[in-house]
């Protein structure tokens, strides 16, 4: 195997483990019902990811013929847990033992599987149909290879044990899947995918490697281990499908426009140009010569979550975009309530923008939430508040793209679809106030009636909390109240 990671040792060890018996395995679902599976060498028994992906699927509730495609289904538990909930199983696997395993074990428990071999890859084994089948599925299920091939390790698995443990994808298996979610159509409009991953760094990112090819992601399943490394289950899903885009060259101002014209939650009003588009207090939102404002309607009724930490979370959602397009994260900064700092050898400044608005109109009510992005400027003007531009620190990116990772990054935070489970207020707060004790790095610790406090909590109104070295405590609500010292003028 020229340019591989195994030799002509590895080959033959391999024929060797193949020589050993199958095992037998007493696996309990979830709902506590025994399924006697063969295992045969070199083929994944069912773990505790297995167990967490089987408690996953069990809480979307039944199956009701939807069609379910496993890849990577090992013994074939996953897939035969998804088909006793009610799913039409599709299974798929590189390795030809674990085909063969899971057609013997779903024959052998009376379960009707469509089992195939292949899967996705760095490398074409014949085409995605093969694998995959010829129509979209409304769940897919992938326990991950857990960890990086490390070139420093000379003694390696088997190649089909390595098929199941290790990502040797250079390009990243979740990157790879979901290029090919894209171009193949795996999930139909509505359907999620739910991929298991390990706590390593290519695990950690895989929300990332979704919404930087347009798709929501949201954390819905996690498993500790006692040495502290553990497992998550990611939701990944088309971002508001049932809502519509609305662009335009030049508008007022898209908060406006989506108060006044959105009907669907989800619904996005884009334009190249606002020509009286405004920040909190009412004043005048600058459009640089290239730039994105959008604005989102988050909530029709009454929301489950307050405006501030609606504002607050959409920054942060501006913060994430700009880490997946490349940013450094020590050149930006989330300063509550609302606004994105970047600094550069050019400049620090305001780099965007938020704005949440409501409308009520009988019993009836509208939330929108406005970004307004700076990317470039020819204006030689000097403004009267600092203004960075998102191309003085990473090269140009164009307004489509961008627009599709943050959309679905918005999706990520705030959509409420059918078959994922919400994020909770408590974890949005943790991740909100870790980047807001982050940014005090660029920031500076704030200035509060001439006193200089730290950032101690953010509530679930999306006031901010700080404290001071006399163990005091004060909820701040307006961002009016505070002086950060980047800004400070000797």
């Amino acid at each position: 195997m020229d340019g591989g990671i195994f030799g002509k040792d590895d080959s033959e060890a391999e024929i060797l483990r193949l020589e050993r018996p199958a095992t037998r395995s007493n696996w309990i679902t979830p709902d506590g019902t025994a399924f006697d599976l063969t295992i045969p060498p070199t083929v994944y028994p069912p773990r505790e990811d297995t167990d967490l992906l089987c408690k996953t699927l069990r809480g979307l509730g039944p199956g009701k013929g939807q069609r379910l495609l496993e890849i990577g289904c090992g013994s074939g538990a996953v897939s035969l847990y998804a088909a006793s909930l009610g799913y039409r199983v599709r299974a798929c696997d590189i390795n030809p033992y674990a085909v063969a395993a899971t057609k013997a074990n779903a024959q052998h428990l009376r379960h009707d599987l469509d089992v195939h071999e292949g899967g996705p890859g760095p490398k074409a084994d014949g085409s995605v149909e093969q694998w995959s089948g010829t129509q979209p599925h409304d769940v897919v299920v992938w326990n991950l290879p857990y960890l990086n091939h490390d070139p420093s390790v000379e003694e390696v698995l088997g190649p089909l044990e390595e098929a199941a443990l290790l990502d040797t994808d250079d390009k990243g298996l979740v990157s790879r899947l979901m290029t090919q979610v894209s171009e193949n159509q795996l999930i139909s409009k509505n359907g999620i995918i739910l991929l298991l991953v390990s706590g390593n760094e290519r695990g950690l990112h895989a929300e990332q490697e979704a919404q930087k090819n347009g798709f929501a992601a949201r954390c819905v399943s996690k498993h500790a281990f006692e040495e502290g490394d553990g497992l998550r289950v990611i939701a990944i899903w088309n971002p508001y499908t049932s809502a519509s885009s609305h662009r335009f060259e030049s508008l007022a101002s898209t908060n406006q426009s989506a108060l006044e014209q959105s009907r669907t939650v989800g619904d996005l009003f884009t334009a190249l140009q606002q020509t009286s588009g405004r920040g909190r207090r009412g004043r005048a939102w600058s459009s640089e010569t290239t730039c994105f404002a959008g604005t989102w309607t988050l909530a029709l009724g009454t929301p489950t979550m307050s405006p501030g930490l609606m504002q607050i979370l959409a920054g942060h959602a501006v913060i994430a975009t700009h880490r997946i397009l490349g940013v450094n994260e020590a050149s930006m900064a989330l300063k509550w309530p609302n606004d994105v700092i970047q600094t550069s050898q050019k400049n620090t400044g305001k780099v965007a923008g938020v704005l949440v608005e409501g409308r009520s109109k009988g019993e009836q009510s509208k939330i929108v939430v406005g970004i307004g992005v700076n990317f470039a400027s020819e204006q030689s003007a000097e403004p009267a508040f600092p203004i960075a531009h998102l191309f003085d620190v990473i090269p140009k990116v164009e307004v489509e793209h961008y627009e599709r990772v943050i959309h679905a990054i918005i999706a990520s935070y705030f959509e409420h679809h059918a078959m994922v489970k919400e994020t909770s207020q408590e974890d949005h707060l943790d991740v909100l106030l870790d980047e807001l004790i982050r940014s005090q790095k660029l920031l500076g610790k704030p200035f509060y009636r001439n006193e200089q406090w730290f950032i101690e909590g953010l509530d679930a109104q999306g006031n901010l909390v700080l404290g001071n070295d006399r163990q005091e405590t004060v909820v701040i609500p307006d961002g009016e109240d505070l002086k950060w010292p980047v800004f400070l003028v000797d």
